[in-house]
């Protein structure tokens, strides 16, 4: 697994280093770069996937990856276009040149489990939509054939070809058995097929539809088919977000045996999805290299989506989130492996350090932790300990306000009182801008610190 990176003078991540470590030198599995758009997520993925399908070192300084333990250093040597480095080992200090890439000794790669290539690496790009053709016939195509996927194709049928080809070979399978007196269910087959990794992985993600098999009773074309509300429904007429699950699924998973302790590469999960599913999106890829709940590979993928930064806090101690964001045109990161603010980290949280985003819920979250960490246990204590602090100004963060309950008016002096009135007293009448939602989320940041 990969360790640390860092690039050198790139045309867009500049000298840009990301830790993958965690605070006890173990490794995270599970990575997500998020950021808004033009933060260098899908450069960082591109750059890593070239390198790690055996093409080109050259945009890095080193790259740092762990290998049953042993640690190793690799920097660009010679032709770095080639993909030739300079490999150390950090335990005992040894180096040795690398001369190999996808056209140039690439034996030595699959004979070398010191190579961090020699595992495999699987990319999925960020795509709207999946353009196929029709199936009409079966081929050759087998599972685990490869451990090095760019994902070059614009068309998708060979995805298609490769279930139908797998369902032909699974009933062939099934008819030797049964013609042998082989004791065994078919449903005990079912689970030892080569079609139950992507049924499976299909079933487990939807809710209202299941995956069915392939149709051959057209002699026109072998349709991939899926139940849906009790109907059945070819692969090629689901709704864009379906296509997603199927098909960036399918793709991962037909040489996912190949890739244990490789790296997986995937951008933007969360296209086309509803938000229900981009909270699910994450455990889905997660769980297509999972085997006796151990993940087998190391997954790095970049978002934008809150709902897949949400999932993530359901198992901080093996997923990473580090935050990428614009400063003065150079892109820096930030790891959020601790609260920032708040004592615990929470999705309101990220989404305002990540996306910038400001919410109610980050609001109400820092007013009631600016009670409990100043023992202000009354609004209006609370109130007054803000209008007293340094960090107040009057001008910009003052707004008088009452409120009257059982004949008695207490008054109020500041923006922060008043937010957090009127989102606990929807009826009460009082509204604000989202800018003064900002603002007074940022005193609220300074005086919790």
């Amino acid at each position: 697994m990969i360790k640390n990176v860092k690039w050198n003078n790139h045309y867009v991540l500049d000298n840009l280093e990301l830790d993958f470590s965690k605070p006890d030198g173990t490794l995270y599995n599970t990575i997500l770069l998020a950021g808004e758009n033009g933060t260098g997520k899908t450069t960082i993925l591109e750059t890593l996937g070239a390198f790690l399908n055996l093409g080109s070192i050259e945009p890095f300084k080193y790259i740092r990856y762990v290998v049953d333990g042993v640690p190793y250093l690799i920097t660009p040597k010679d032709n770095p276009m080639m993909g030739f480095h300079l490999r150390k080992n950090e335990n005992d200090g040894t180096e040795i040149g690398i001369y190999s890439n996808r056209n140039n000794n690439k034996p030595n790669i699959d004979r070398d489990t010191f190579d961090i290539r020699h595992y495999g690496c699987a990319y999925s790009k960020a795509r709207s939509g999946f353009r196929t053709q029709k199936i009409t016939a079966t081929t050759m195509q087998q599972l685990d054939e490869d451990k090095y996927e760019e994902d070059s194709k614009e068309d998708f049928t060979f995805i298609k070809q490769l279930i139908v080809d797998i369902d032909t070979q699974d009933n062939s399978n099934w008819m030797n058995i049964t013609k042998a007196g082989i004791d065994i269910s078919f449903p005990e087959f079912q689970k030892s097929s080569k079609k139950y990794r992507f049924e499976k992985a299909f079933n487990d993600f939807f809710d209202i539809m299941k995956f069915v098999g392939v149709d051959n009773t057209s002699s026109d074309e072998k349709k991939i088919v899926f139940e849906k509300n009790g109907k059945k429904i070819s692969v090629d007429d689901l709704s864009t977000g379906e296509k997603q699950i199927v098909f960036r699924g399918a793709h991962l998973l037909k040489n996912s045996n190949n890739l244990n302790g490789g790296i997986i590469l995937i951008d933007e999960p969360e296209l086309s999805m509803h938000p229900k599913w981009q909270e699910k999106i994450l455990q889905y890829y997660r769980n297509l290299f999972t085997n006796d709940r151990i993940q087998t590979a190391q997954l790095i993928i970049a978002t934008h989506s809150e709902y897949v930064l949400r999932s993530a806090l359901n198992d901080p101690d093996n997923v990473l989130i580090i935050a990428l964001s614009q400063n003065a045109g150079n892109i820096e990161a930030k790891r959020i492996t601790a609260p920032s603010v708040l004592p615990t980290i929470t999705s309101a949280e990220n989404n305002y350090l990540v996306f910038g985003i400001v919410s109610t819920d980050y609001h109400i979250e820092l007013y009631g932790y600016l009670q409990s960490k100043e023992n202000k246990t009354s609004v209006k204590a609370c109130d007054e300990y803000i209008a007293m602090h340094p960090s107040y100004d009057p001008l910009k963060h003052g707004k008088p306000s009452s409120h009257t309950a059982h004949g008695n008016t207490t008054n109020y002096k500041t923006l922060p009182t008043y937010i957090r009135n009127a989102i606990d007293h929807p009826d009460s009448g009082q509204t604000y801008t989202q800018d003064e939602l900002k603002t007074s989320i940022e005193l609220l940041i300074k005086l919790c610190r």
